[in-house]
């Protein structure tokens, strides 16, 4: 009976992979896309965009080989497992203090908006960037230090983390976000006559960010929970498996939450797909029409705002 439920579980884990591989892929292709070949797209902000989309097509790469240990039900032991999935978890590390840093991002808008407009793109990007990288090689060598050779029964990260490490990796990733999205919205509450397009972007970045701490907390403090409900062995390792749920959703969010909240990507989105001839045979001409019509009205009004 034991193994029946296993087999069911690891099949139905290995859909939900694939399913989330197929939409977080196009997702995070089409950010890196729009922001490649539409410049009015491009901005510090874009760039942490473009590196958390790049993280999450790694995360979600990554889990592909592990649909195929569920389907076959092969078990490694974790001196095997953490270096085939050490890749995994170094993004895994970036792309949960990249988030936090699209968070920073809009302190420094807000605080420092000179010091923002002087910096180079790329110089801002890159300094922002360095703590995820610096978060993400610890957390990767601490798991080389404490690697064991226990066999496990699934190859993910908190399993296939020495316990001790993933205690430490699954406490300490969301927290700074929510004390920093709490601060930064009681912050532009307070300064009501910030620029508009500040104020758009807190709210995109506000929905993206509950997003990501809902999912993110809800896959991470899942994986201790179970823990200290008292579950043990199979069981524990069957309902810690069942939160990449949780961390799938994480990594396909992003582009339509910033389709949902952004008409500029939205209308750019539709731009850039209308070139293919598949596209626009799809779509009904009228709804074509009416979307060109809407793009030239707002670049015509960016253009007398000039």
């Amino acid at each position: 009976m034991n193994s029946i439920i296993l087999i069911s579980n690891n099949i139905f884990i290995a859909i939900e992979i694939i399913v989330f591989n197929i939409l977080g892929l196009f997702g995070n292709v089409n950010i890196l896309l729009l922001t490649y070949f539409k410049p009015q797209l491009r901005s510090k902000t874009s760039y942490f965009q473009c590196a958390l989309s790049i993280s999450h097509i790694f995360c979600l790469l990554f889990e592909l080989p592990n649909a195929v240990f569920l389907f076959t039900g092969i078990q490694l032991k974790r001196n095997v497992c953490f270096p085939a999935i050490a890749t995994y978890i170094f993004f895994i590390c970036a792309q949960a203090v990249i988030m936090l840093m699209l968070v920073v991002d809009l302190f420094i808008i807000v605080f420092f908006t000179t010091l923002y407009m002087r910096v180079h793109n790329l110089l801002y990007a890159a300094t922002l960037l360095f703590l995820p990288l610096l978060y993400s090689a610890f957390t990767v060598a601490w798991g080389f230090m404490e690697m064991d050779d226990e066999v496990i029964l699934f190859c993910n990260p908190p399993i296939g983390l020495h316990p001790l490490v993933s205690r430490c990796y699954t406490d300490h990733q969301a927290k700074p976000i929510v004390c920093c999205l709490a601060s930064s919205q009681n912050t532009l509450l307070k300064r009501r006559k910030e620029r508009s397009d500040t104020r758009k972007l807190m709210k995109r970045l506000k929905v993206s960010v509950v997003v990501f701490v809902f999912s993110w907390y809800m896959c991470t403090l899942g994986v201790d929970l179970f823990a200290a409900l008292g579950l043990t062995g199979s069981a524990l390792a069957i309902f810690q498996s069942n939160m990449v749920f949780f961390a799938l959703l994480c990594y396909t969010q992003p582009f339509y939450v910033i389709l949902w909240r952004s008409s500029e990507y939205r209308m750019a989105f539709v731009e850039l797909w209308s070139n293919f001839y598949w596209f626009k045979a799809s779509k009904p001409k009228k709804w074509l029409e009416r979307t060109a019509k809407v793009h030239t009205v707002v670049s015509t009004y960016e253009i007398s705002k000039t």
